[in-house]
């Protein structure tokens, strides 16, 4: 279980190879005065337009050269009779003084990249920040057995950390991070001392009697119920065939662009996504294949997480609530299934906080893991 630095260099071949593959490229000229669309921002001009700068102006290695910047690592780690899954992670220590070890989870379609703008912040205020590439996604591999559920993944997290030589430590979650931080809080409380999130998951909650809702929770409620309304349908796509998406997007460098532009445009809060971002995103799922990231999908029941006997996350919850993420709850129900000792709403930013919103998310989660870490 040896720790060794780890570069990001993708192949002079694989570059050409995408290169090739872009000027090839073809969209949907039939639609380009069409008046119907998705209403997600996904036009033909917009792909168009990125696409045109892609081929003409973006910079791999100048976007590779920024994600090198931040100190990675991957190492070997045992997951049983799934045999071993080498994890790429970023490791990042405290400036100075004494540190509070965090694990920082993201989900799909983000990636470790989604700690970058935060590393920094939360490294000043005296956290070591492990933030992996879940297995499956970007540079961590994946088991070749059918049945790697989050517990797994809370388990090869828990090794990770243990390698690291962090026995005790916080976990920060969004999207299925968010899932996998729940799971590892359950079940193993004695290493993880608190749990902070951005995003929960939950079925409706069935409650003696309806509240009173603010008006920051009536809006959860619309968008959440919306989100399973009118842009669920991509989970059951992914959930039921992974591997049949995958072989398109993993072809396509547009296709990946498109299906990652539309989670991007519709999940956050009016973020100026800039064409370098939309792409960089788009390769750190498409150049080693998405069908890996999409099988967590298939592995795992997105309303019905986490897994357990006992769903009921005892150790200390903190929950930053912003206003654009689709799936957040009111209080009152998060606390049925989680021990919500802090909760701070926010009136903008969507569901990539880390990255939408750095400076908030990194405040909230420096007051509640101080309030709760003894040295």
């Amino acid at each position: 279980m040896s720790v060794e630095p780890f570069k990001i260099n993708v192949s002079g071949d694989e570059l050409d190879l995408l290169r090739r593959k872009l000027e090839l490229s073809r969209l949907p000229v039939n639609l380009t005065n069409a008046s119907w669309n998705e209403d997600n921002g996904v036009t033909v001009q917009t792909i168009g337009d990125t696409l045109d700068y892609w081929r003409t102006k973006y910079d791999w290695r100048k976007e590779e050269a920024l994600l090198n910047a931040m100190p990675q690592y991957h190492c070997e780690i045992d997951c049983g009779h799934f045999g071993t899954i080498n994890v790429h992670f970023v490791h990042a220590t405290a400036s100075q003084g004494t540190s509070i070890p965090l694990l920082f989870l993201h989900g799909w379609p983000g990636s470790f990249a989604e700690v970058r703008k935060i590393l920094p912040l939360l490294t000043k205020a005296g956290f070591d920040v492990v933030a992996p590439s879940l297995p499956g996604y970007g540079f961590s591999s994946y088991p070749e057995m059918a049945g790697f559920k989050h517990e797994h993944t809370a388990e090869t997290m828990l090794r990770l950390m243990g390698v690291l030589g962090y026995q005790s430590f916080c976990v920060q979650g969004g999207d299925w991070g968010s899932d996998i931080a729940r799971t590892m809080g359950i079940r193993y409380p004695e290493s993880v001392k608190a749990v902070h999130l951005n995003f929960f998951t939950m079925p409706d909650a069935h409650l003696k009697s309806e509240p009173s809702y603010t008006e920051f929770e009536q809006r959860s409620l619309r968008q959440r119920q919306h989100f399973y309304s009118k842009e669920f349908a991509y989970s059951l796509v992914q959930q039921s065939k992974p591997l049949t998406l995958g072989f398109a997007l993993h072809d396509s460098p547009v296709a990946m662009l498109a299906w990652t532009a539309d989670k991007l445009f519709t999940w956050s809060d009016s973020y100026p996504w800039s064409a370098d971002e939309l792409i960089t995103w788009t390769l750190l799922h498409y150049f080693l294949g998405p069908s890996t990231s999409l099988a967590m999908y298939r592995e795992n029941d997105a309303q019905g997480l986490p897994s357990s006997e006992d769903a009921y996350l005892k150790v200390p919850t903190g929950i930053s609530a912003f206003a654009g993420e689709m799936e957040m709850v009111p209080r009152v129900w998060a606390e049925i299934m989680a021990n919500v000792v802090y909760w701070q709403e926010h009136p903008s930013g969507g569901h990539f906080a880390a990255y939408e919103k750095p400076e908030e998310l990194a405040n909230d989660m420096v007051r509640f893991f101080r309030s709760i870490w003894t040295f």
